[in-house]
């Protein structure tokens, strides 16, 4: 028993001396140094400038597929034309007669229609003229002055009537001789036949005429044609009258709306030429 004892305090003193010497041994091993790099500080230079801070991308948008953008257009201003209008009648007949005036006096145009009864127009009716020039003299051998008249001026003319059945002359306004006012004989003639004989007159002198009856034809004729102002038309640095009246003839279709121009004689100094043989412009010889 005592044997027993004894084996047991050495085991247990041996143990501690073991556990003595392993604490011992623990402590004599010195345990490594890891030493740790600290990066140094990066201080630029004095002279180098600081860096761009950098932006984050910006995000990019995005179109709805059902989106079409708009374009871009610039707008170029674009000059608007001036309207241009129909020319005048005036200025459409004007056209017609583009040669330069040669005959003295008031170069004028005389235009108007020829119609039926019914107001219908006739087309290719031969409408005639002739008068005196500027200063009242006439081509023609009963008039004394005759052979000091104005040379370059034409005195008769035709115009064919187009299927408005409207005629056109370019002439002067003829002059006085006594008694008479100014006025210009007209004959019509339809397929060579003639179908009226007659005188236009002028506005200016209406009212010196009414006084002395002058405007009525003798033996209750019926009213004296008058030529009305129509339009002004710039021709040669200055304005042209355009004065025009219709004429109605009986073309054998009775009794119509209209009532037929009221005819005239030729009076003495009737045309000793063939008058189909002129043209229409009597300011050019």
């Amino acid at each position: 028993m005592t044997h027993l004892r004894n084996n047991l305090i050495l085991l247990v003193f041996s143990l501690a001396l073991l556990a003595v010497l392993a604490a011992c041994t623990s402590a004599a091993t010195p345990v490594p140094i890891v030493e740790v790099a600290t990066a140094a500080p990066t201080v630029a230079p004095a002279d180098t400038p600081a860096p761009e801070p950098t932006l984050p991308p910006q995000p990019t948008a995005q179109l709805n597929p059902t989106d079409t953008p708009e374009p871009t257009v610039t707008s170029i201003p674009v000059a608007t034309p001036e309207p241009t209008s129909a020319p005048t009648l005036g200025e459409r007949l004007l056209a017609e007669f583009p040669g330069e005036p040669q005959a003295q006096g008031e170069v004028i145009l005389v235009t108007g229609r020829v119609l039926d009864a019914n107001g219908e127009p006739v087309a290719n009716a031969a409408v005639e003229f002739w008068q005196t020039d500027a200063n009242g003299v006439y081509d023609h051998p009963g008039d004394a002055s005759t052979g000091s008249r104005d040379q370059t001026f034409q005195f008769y003319g035709t115009s064919i009537t187009d299927a408005d059945g409207r005629y056109a002359f370019r002439t002067i306004s003829p002059g006085y001789y006594e008694p008479r006012p100014k006025h210009i004989h007209v004959k019509v003639k339809l397929d060579g036949r003639e179908v009226l004989t007659t005188q236009f007159y002028f506005e200016e002198d209406r009212d010196g005429l009414a006084g002395e009856g002058l405007f009525r034809q003798a033996g209750d004729q019926g009213e004296l044609l008058i030529l009305k102002a129509a339009e002004n038309v710039a021709a040669n640095g200055g304005n042209m009258r355009v004065l025009t009246n219709d004429l109605v003839i009986d073309t054998g279709i009775g009794a119509g709306s209209l009532t037929l121009t009221p005819a005239q004689g030729e009076g003495p100094y009737y045309p000793v030429v063939n008058v189909a043989d002129y043209d229409n412009d009597l300011v050019i010889r």
